[in-house]
């Protein structure tokens, strides 16, 4: 039972980081004849995404832990830098203690740094997760978009390992600006494939959103204290939820939904990542905007 919740909570840590890597990075892609097959994107000029320090406080959620998991506490951080122009560069640490019903913590320590650039044509991702300092994954890879629209992922952490996945697929930025700029003209649902490099690069994950009419009135009381400064008041933002399925045929339920308040700058506040065995919440406690390079793009 013990392995089983430690593998149950190496997945759970990857997909913490890649989607919030989805929600506070995107690109500006320019299309070429070269990238014709590629998944087309909203405009960008309609999405401004801002650079940002933000730290969460992770709490067990709602839902308890059916596999012995009673409480859950730490924190995760990410900072988003980088522009149109050049690419943009995510970093995240996530820290958490898990306590399982006999009251014994076991630690979560996850390290994740990816960059996109700014032509839609690579995505590098190094992600190093540890349980009780023991190392669950230590993954270092790179995708690159071929002539005709689809990926190859080559690993070099396990070195030699390759993937292929046609090209209706999103990298994370791109996902994240069409979902904003869905939000922006009213748009309810969006769905897509979107690699992000979780599961050591061997995957694609089919994504379903729901996006609710953007908050107004006592529904913005949802939004934590640090993300009601002045320079986020008259953003608008949108209750979103994200469901996350393998990619394949067949009846399925979720890997995983995150349900958060998503700004139209792309910084997300009120987290809660269920997943089928429990849920964890996370909370901005912090929160810090970077300067935005000029970009002319």
């Amino acid at each position: 039972m013990g392995m089983v919740r430690s593998m149950v909570a190496g997945k759970i840590s990857v997909r913490l980081a890649a989607a919030l890597f989805a929600s506070a990075s995107f690109l500006a892609p320019e299309f070429s004849p070269a990238m014709a097959q590629a998944p087309s994107v909203a405009d960008p000029a309609r999405v401004v995404l801002q650079p940002h320090r933000i730290v969460y406080q992770v709490q067990l959620g709602p839902k308890g832990g059916s596999q012995g998991i009673t409480g859950a506490s730490g924190l995760m951080a990410i900072e988003f830098s980088g522009n149109a122009c050049e690419g943009y560069a995510t970093n995240y640490r996530q820290v958490v203690d898990l306590l399982d019903s006999d009251g014994a913590a076991r630690r979560m320590d996850f390290r994740v740094n990816l960059f996109e650039d700014a032509d839609n044509r690579r995505f590098t991702f190094t992600m190093l997760n540890r349980m009780q300092g023991q190392v669950l994954r230590d993954a270092d890879g790179e995708a690159r978009r071929r002539a005709d629209g689809s990926l190859s992922v080559a690993m070099r952490k396990p070195p030699g390992r390759k993937s292929d996945f046609d090209g209706d697929v999103m990298f994370p930025s791109a996902m994240s600006i069409a979902i904003i700029a869905a939000a922006q003209k009213g748009e309810r649902t969006f769905k897509n494939r979107v690699f992000d490099g979780s599961e050591g690069g061997e995957k694609v994950f089919e994504v379903n959103t729901t996006i609710g009419p953007p908050l107004e009135g006592d529904r913005n009381n949802r939004v934590e204290e640090v993300l009601r400064m002045p320079e986020l008041a008259s953003m608008r933002r949108w209750p979103v939820s994200m469901a996350y399925f393998n990619d394949e045929p067949g009846d399925r339920v979720p890997v995983y939904t995150l349900r958060s308040v998503v700004f139209a700058n792309g910084v997300m506040g009120d987290l809660v990542f269920d997943f089928p065995e429990f849920s964890l919440t996370g909370r901005a406690v912090k929160y810090e905007a970077l300067k935005a390079d000029p970009c002319a793009r």
